[in-house]
């Protein structure tokens, strides 16, 4: 009979951990399981530091439809090309709202050359902030911090400053829980009153109960056993494909004539606001190259998302009244833009002035006074 098995990925060097779900609940392996079966189903929990969790609404399409329609949703959420990244899609919730998860496509080769290496190489990855439930709680992680905020299941980086884990905290609906007493210090919040169990059975035990888990593992990453299916079953479907790219030769033959007239008449078009733009400039040869040559120019000095975090909380002074609500980073770039409350008009220039006294960029956006608080943006980077 199948076997439900849990891991945690180890650290190099580390042993596995095992925890197996049955009719008896959840509990931890003695051992690590002598004489893995090709047909255990094996979930290995990855670090969801590593992996961008999203829940959007997608219509019914096929697959290649459905994962173009995921990507022009998170886009702007990213701090990276989408191009760059590899998404994987669950199945819809009870809310209607399907899981899209995004992480490095290097960072999934060597996990799924880890995997390889342990014997796991049929084993699914799923993000461990994703099987968090729906209730208010805080686990320690070790490494980092699993929060579900209600609406949201994140993963934090346990060397961010208390204050910001605490302003983060401070978000999440009444009742929050942490599974340590040192967390809940951290937190400023009550520990959990249940005895913890080990993170791995905690994690599948959450498994066991929620809804289908999302398995990293698609596309170019799935499985051997995902992509076994039986060739006889869609031989008709092939042979109409096969009709059908006959006649879209056909058309496309036809259609690459137009295009390329297209395509020089918009050559010229750009070449003329390229000289209108930059007159007694001598146009590129290759435009698109010249715009490539821009674009990979050497980048500034960038402030990683902790260190910013960190100048920012710093600087706000205690009892200010100047509260964060929200934090935006571009990765790409090293900018931090925060999304302020100030008690007075004036509040934002002080904190300018302290920022830019630390050696920092700071750009000041529009202000604007809403129920009797004035809000605006800040933007931090490395000073120019």
């Amino acid at each position: 009979m199948a076997r439900r098995l849990y891991a945690l990925l180890p650290e190099p060097g580390e042993a596995l951990e095992f925890a197996i779900a049955d009719e008896k609940g959840v509990r931890m392996m003695p051992t690590p399981p002598s004489g893995l079966d090709s047909k255990d189903a094996v979930t290995v929990f990855v670090p969801s530091t590593e992996v961008g969790c999203f829940e959007v609404r997608l219509p019914s399409q096929s697959a290649a439809e459905l994962r173009r329609s995921a990507v022009f949703a998170i886009e702007d959420d990213l701090a990276v090309p989408v191009e760059a990244a590899h998404v994987a899609i669950g199945a819809p919730t009870a809310t209607g709202l399907r899981p899209v998860h995004v992480v490095d496509p290097d960072v999934m080769r060597a996990w799924v050359s880890q995997l390889g290496t342990l014997g796991l190489k049929d084993a699914r990855l799923v993000a461990d902030a994703s099987v968090l439930p729906a209730g208010p709680v805080a686990v320690d992680a070790s490494a980092h911090i699993l929060l579900s905020l209600g609406t949201r299941k994140i993963a934090i980086d346990s060397s961010l400053p208390d204050d910001a884990l605490k302003a983060l905290a401070a978000t999440a609906p009444d009742g929050l829980t942490a599974s340590t007493a040192a967390l809940a210090q951290r937190l400023g919040c009550p520990v959990a009153d249940r005895d913890p169990l080990p993170l791995v059975a905690q994690l599948a035990a959450w498994a066991e109960q929620g809804g289908a888990l999302t398995d990293l593992r698609q596309g170019e990453f799935a499985t051997r056993r995902q992509r076994d299916i039986r060739l006889g079953a869609w031989r008709p479907a092939l042979a109409l494909a096969a009709g059908v790219a006959v006649a879209f030769l056909v058309l496309t033959g036809i259609e690459a004539f137009s295009l390329n007239r297209l395509a020089n008449v918009l050559d010229r078009q750009a070449r003329a606001i390229y000289t209108a733009s930059f007159p007694g400039t001598p146009v590129p040869a290759n435009l698109s190259a010249a715009v490539r040559t821009q674009e990979t120019a050497p980048l500034a000095a960038r402030l990683s998302f902790l260190d910013a975090a960190a100048l920012l909380y710093e600087a706000v002074p205690v009892d200010s009244g100047i509260s964060i609500q929200a934090l935006r980073y571009d990765r790409q770039t090293g900018r931090l833009v925060a999304n302020l409350v100030y008690p007075a008009y004036g509040a934002d220039i002080d904190l300018k002035r302290d920022l830019e006294s630390r050696g920092l960029g700071v750009t000041l956006g529009d202000s604007r006074q809403q129920d009797g608080q004035v809000l605006g943006d800040l933007t931090l980077q490395v000073a120019q």
